[in-house]
């Protein structure tokens, strides 16, 4: 495998000399690689438009994936169980000092829980709940299904 590398490198080191076209260069270091375009030909210089067609089953097939939760196993701080208006207002007051944490009010007969946090190891959720016990002196760690973070467009 070693040796492979090695000669994929030297390729990509030594210059190509081009026979009946142009070389042009791969990046900064020197190395060329050749192209069968005629020399004196423009088509290395013009700037053009790709098209990618995907079939309609493909598209129907993303839309479905990106619609759909991907849950994996984690951890959440649970920071509140109790009555639902309480619940609410306790989320809401989160979310004004935190709104980077995600927060999930869900109920669990009798009782509202608020868990807070996506968090994929045990450590994570240590720091977040040290912080949480300033506020929230009866939070603890709680193993959740967490959800994938978005990812910026």
């Amino acid at each position: 495998m070693r040796s492979l590398l090695v000669a994929f490198s030297l390729f990509l080191v030594i210059p190509v000399p081009a026979q009946t076209g142009t070389s042009v260069p791969l990046s900064s270091s020197g190395a060329e690689l050749a192209v069968d375009t005629p020399v004196g030909d423009t088509a290395l210089s013009r700037t053009g438009d790709v098209k990618i067609t995907v079939p309609p089953r493909i598209e129907a097939l993303l839309k479905d994936h990106s619609e759909r939760k991907h849950p994996q196993k984690g951890y959440r701080v649970q920071i509140f169980l109790g009555d639902r208006k309480t619940a609410e207002d306790t989320k809401r007051a989160f979310l004004q000092k935190n709104p980077d944490i995600p927060a999930y009010l869900s109920w669990l007969a009798p009782n509202f829980r608020l868990r807070v946090g996506d968090l994929y190891t045990r450590l994570e959720a240590e720091h977040l709940l040290r912080d949480m016990k300033l506020l929230y002196p009866g939070s603890y760690i709680v193993p959740d299904e967490i959800e994938m973070p978005r990812l910026e467009d």
